[in-house]
């Protein structure tokens, strides 16, 4: 699936005293099979962006596409069950006596059988690691276990595009790391994710491309190195390292990630050795 954002803008409480104009003609699209990041200060949009994908928010001007066809006249249901978004805080998502109901409503709403209902949300409990809590209520768990439960939630409707609007914000590094994995486990099974973060650091780690939002509008928009690259105040530890590097070996590249900023840096080092 392919989601493309025309000119989108979007006023809040528009003809009031309080108008706030949150997006400023936004175009970008979202690719197919790609992790695309959404970054950017408090204020700066993102969050009003990703709810656009899949209209919980609909344009004031300007339009939002799916595979080419306006997604105004597709049926909301649909929609939403094709492009999944998991809100920032975990507690808007949760409502049901327990984990396994909280999971299975959305299979239930779309007209899942229950026998694959069930095989759904063992399967993505199994994966969010919280298959021991299904009997639990939701509001007795963690905010870390919460979170875990509600991508669960939206993972089980099978969504082509999966959204997180900052899926890791006040997590434990371990949580983080093991959410990471399960972004990056959607795009090797062939799945969409855009996901919404303040963690450069973590962006560097599963992002193909990388969407800058400044007051409403698309600062920069690319593929990770590019973007990094070229706008230093949004550069994670990664890219600042490598580009301290590069001023006195240029052979060290443009690397993103830990893994590639390393293994540039072992480079280096081993040519100086040899």
């Amino acid at each position: 699936m392919k989601i493309e954002l025309e000119d989108v803008r979007h006023v809040y409480a528009a003809g009031t005293t309080f108008e706030v104009a949150a997006l400023r003609g936004v175009s970008l699209a979202v690719e197919p099979g790609e992790v695309l990041a959404v970054v950017g200060g408090t204020g700066s949009g993102k969050t009003t962006l990703v709810r656009h994908l899949n209209l919980l928010l609909e344009p004031t001007s300007g339009r939002v596409l799916v595979d080419g066809e306006d997604a105004r006249v597709l049926r909301r249901s649909e929609l939403r069950g094709r492009i999944g978004l998991v809100f920032q805080s975990p507690e808007e998502a949760l409502f049901a006596p327990n984990v396994f109901e909280d999971v299975a409503f959305g299979p239930r709403r779309m007209g899942v059988g229950e026998e694959e209902v069930e095989k759904r949300v063992q399967d993505t409990l199994q994966r969010l690691g919280v298959a021991h809590l299904a009997d639990r209520s939701p509001f007795a768990l963690s905010g870390g276990e919460k979170r875990r439960v509600a991508i669960a939630g939206v993972l089980a409707m099978h969504p082509e595009v999966l959204v997180l609007d900052e899926p890791t914000a006040g997590l434990d590094p371990a949580t983080r790391g093991e959410l990471l994995d399960v972004v990056c486990g959607v795009r090797d099974e062939g799945g969409t994710v855009v996901i919404v973060s303040h963690d450069l650091d973590e962006v560097a780690e599963v992002a193909d491309r990388v969407c800058v939002l400044e007051c409403g509008e698309v600062r920069a928009f690319g593929r990770a190195a590019d973007v990094f690259y070229a706008e230093p105040r949004y550069a994670p530890a990664t890219v600042r390292t490598a580009a301290l590097v590069a001023r006195d070996y240029p052979g060290v590249g443009r690397p993103v990630s830990f893994r590639e900023t390393l293994a540039a840096l072992r480079g280096v080092l081993g040519r100086e050795t040899t």
